[in-house]
């Protein structure tokens, strides 16, 4: 199991990773689009498998909110190449 930051989460990493034989699981921007041109940030069901543009396989997506130095909560997104409990993805 690969663990990597968001600047990881390139379709190349991630295919790179699959091809060795393991599963990743990394940050997300919230940018990123389903193959249906929906936004990440739309999602509704942590845990749920989901198809990314540009990936060609499926990934499991979840997300945290993390509390900043300002008191502020800002929406974290993980994603993972092994199917996983939202719980587990987060943690």
């Amino acid at each position: 199991m690969v663990l990597a930051d968001t600047a990881f989460s390139s379709a190349d990493f991630i295919h790179s990773v699959r091809s060795l034989k393991y599963h990743a699981v990394t940050g997300l921007l919230s940018s990123r689009r389903l193959t249906d041109g929906r936004l990440l940030r739309r999602l509704h069901k942590r845990g749920q498998q989901v198809h990314l543009q540009g990936f060609n396989c499926p990934v499991w997506v979840s997300w945290f909110y993390l509390k900043r130095h300002d008191g502020k909560r800002e929406k974290r997104f993980v994603l993972s190449t092994r199917p996983m409990k939202a719980s587990t993805i987060n943690w």
